[in-house]
């Protein structure tokens, strides 16, 4: 056990080394942008500190650490709605299937819609409209090695399309998590949207990839409450590196609570959110206040079989 967990920590930090390299240069721009949006309603709450969130975490594998993938049970399926700013819409889906001892599977979608716009000609004169969408479309496998320690990797292939051009490529995520076995303590590493530089008609551009370390502690745990505080840094390719700090509350075990605040950002330092959990059906609803713009909500649904 403990040879495994030094293996996967260092293949955690020499990705973290090659990535600092190239990658994380912060000159420049990134693309593929939509896949730093929050895609689901509690990823959104929690400020984005989920990647050591087990929980009722499912879903939000398929979406921040694979990891935590081969530490759930039976079947999942979950679907989330985002309106954005100016009229963007942001669509998520999920399914997590069981293997047995071979691990679990899941398949994810992500879409964005960024809806019609007009074209304009070089000299003003209006041409019609156009549309564009981004879409990634995920495969996690997550297996569980021990009953304190998991790991996962996810494929996705993207594709974005502005009017009738079009940019495609393929991105790995990999994730590790672990149980240390102090009282609740457990703690996550995984990078998201690592691939090779991606192309747009002529021009090149650097994926969003990210390194993400986290934990998080049941502060307060009883039979009928339980307050989980998360800590996560982030290291991405076109920001400074943040810090995110969430609390969620489980009340009656049916309720759930949560507010996060990330910094240094300009606009959306908070986010809230609540859910309910009845019986075999979830419900999780999230607001990001944005200063200056309109709020953003985001709304799922979740079935466990």
């Amino acid at each position: 056990m403990k040879y495994l967990v030094q293996k996967s920590v260092f293949l955690i930090l020499l990705m973290a080394a090659l990535l600092q390299g190239g990658s994380f240069r912060k000159t420049g721009t990134v693309g593929y942008t939509f896949l730093e949006l929050p895609a689901m309603a509690r990823q959104a709450s929690l400020g984005d500190a989920v990647g050591a969130v087990v929980d009722g975490g499912a879903l939000l594998s398929l979406f921040a650490n694979p990891g935590v993938l081969g530490l759930q049970n039976g079947w999942h399926f979950g679907a989330e709605y985002s309106p954005w700013l100016a009229d963007i819409q942001h669509n998520t889906a999920g399914l997590v299937i069981p293997a047995g001892l071979m691990g679990n599977f899941g398949i994810s979608v992500n879409m964005v819609d960024f809806g019609e716009m007009t074209h304009t000609g070089t000299e003003g004169y209006v041409l019609g409209t156009y549309t564009a969408q981004s879409l990634a479309l995920g495969i996690t496998y997550s297996r569980r090695l021990t009953d304190k320690f998991s790991w996962g990797i996810r494929l996705n292939g993207i594709r974005e399309e502005i009017h009738t051009y079009t940019s495609q490529n393929v991105l790995v995520d990999m994730g590790v998590y672990y149980l240390t076995g102090f009282q609740s303590l457990r703690i996550a590493g995984y990078i998201n949207h690592f691939g090779v530089d991606g192309k747009f008609i002529r021009d090149s551009f650097k994926m969003p990839t990210s390194l993400r370390l986290g934990m998080a502690y049941d502060v307060w745990d009883s039979p009928g409450y339980r307050l989980t505080g998360a800590v996560e840094l982030s290291h991405t390719a076109d920001n400074p590196e943040r810090l995110h700090i969430a609390l969620e509350q489980r009340i009656l075990n049916r309720f759930y609570v949560r507010s996060a605040f990330k910094t240094p950002v300009d606009e959306d330092p908070w986010s809230f959110g609540a859910g309910i959990h009845w019986g075999k059906i979830r419900v999780d609803a999230g607001v990001i206040p944005y200063g200056r713009f309109p709020a953003v909500y985001s709304f799922g649904i979740q079935v466990t079989p």
